[in-house]
């Protein structure tokens, strides 16, 4: 046997990194046994996710009968497949579908696989259903989003991953792996090549100031605000609990000192009437702010929600995945900016199948 001495420690520690690298096993991504199939609801971010893994989207007939129930019908071969249904609960205007007929439809997918003998069944469901009703509220209230998840894991499925759950805690409605990815590195690059590009972080922070627009969107709004290095205020909404999605008042919680002459942005992860943005943005203007910038991960937008903002002379821009489709109103509003999950989500498919951890995804 040979025996080795170490006349310095750089010597030393090359060859000990050397070995680490050799015997550390070699995980490579293994997607040809992965079969992507659409749901109906967004069909262009299963093309975008198809085209980044650089992999076809299993051919699936989804129709109605005359009374309105919904047929699938898979025409491809799936058994032994792990399978990965794209869908994104929510409501849709041009085929007069509503979030219950996405939810109902999703199901039915799970339900086809499950009896086509699929190994697993992932579903991709970027926006998850009912997520506000987390907790009971008042007396004989359901707990929704608890049913969601039971219809859900009955149905067949064998993981979920989405992103930017409203209410964390619903992972725990799940007795299987539940993926809540964020989408904070995708808004941060966003901005840093649009409105941060090339400012300093002085400039931007006599320039903007971070907006929580509730408490519940506190810890979100602070660690973006960590990271992007800007001031932070909190705004505490009362609501009118007589009336649905009416907020009264917002109070401001911090120094209002520092709104004057700032642009605020309001980070969110949905908006759906935007009652409560436009509240946020009313109280906002009576300290001399110069603008707002909102986004949100989750662009509902319903009952005529961006005719509003769109028409509010305060919002500068409305910035908004593509979680939930956005082709029609990005058209219609001149305000609405819309980035991609998709490359996100891919990257999210891949690490699953190739056995990478999902924690890289999240490094800044």
């Amino acid at each position: 046997m040979n025996n080795y001495s170490f006349d310095n420690d750089s010597i030393r520690n090359d060859i000990i990194n050397e070995i680490k690298i050799l015997s550390k096993p070699c995980i490579s991504s293994n997607l040809d046994n992965i079969s992507l199939i659409s749901g109906s609801s967004n069909i262009n971010l299963s093309n975008k996710i198809s085209n980044s893994l650089n992999k076809p989207l299993t051919i699936c007939n989804i129709n109605n009968f005359s009374n309105g129930e919904i047929k699938v019908n898979i025409e491809e071969n799936i058994r032994n497949k792990d399978v990965c249904i794209i869908q994104s609960c929510s409501q849709d205007i041009l085929n007069n579908k509503s979030i219950n007929d996405c939810l109902i439809e999703t199901l039915i997918m799970i339900d086809a696989c499950k009896r086509s003998m699929a190994k697993t069944i992932t579903l991709i469901l970027p926006c998850y259903p009912y997520s506000r009703q987390d907790k009971k509220e008042e007396s004989r209230e359901p707990i929704s989003a608890k049913l969601v998840a039971n219809l859900l894991t009955i149905s067949g499925i064998t993981r979920l991953v989405t992103i930017d759950l409203h209410a964390s805690q619903i992972q725990g409605f799940f007795d299987i792996p539940v993926d809540n990815i964020y989408s904070l590195n995708l808004v941060i690059n966003y901005l840093e090549n649009t409105i941060f590009n090339n400012l300093s972080i002085l400039q931007r922070q006599n320039e903007y100031i971070l907006v929580s627009p509730d408490a519940g969107a506190t810890k979100r709004s602070l660690k973006f605000a960590n990271v992007m290095k800007l001031n932070t205020v909190i705004m505490h909404k009362q609501r009118n609990y007589e009336k649905m999605n009416t907020v009264d008042k917002t109070i401001v919680i911090g120094d209002t000192h520092l709104l004057k002459d700032k642009v605020a942005i309001i980070c969110d992860d949905m908006c759906d009437t935007g009652g409560t943005l436009l509240k946020v943005i009313d109280n906002l203007n009576n300290y001399r702010i110069k603008g707002v910038i909102i986004i949100v991960t989750h662009g509902i937008f319903s009952n005529n929600a961006l005719d509003r903002l769109n028409n509010c002379e305060s919002i500068l821009k409305i910035i908004t995945s593509d979680s939930i489709n956005q082709d029609i109103n990005f058209e219609k509003y001149s305000k609405l900016e819309v980035f991609t999950i998709s490359e996100l989500m891919s990257n999210t498919i891949n690490n699953i199948f190739s056995g990478e951890s999902l924690s890289q995804l999240f490094n800044i």
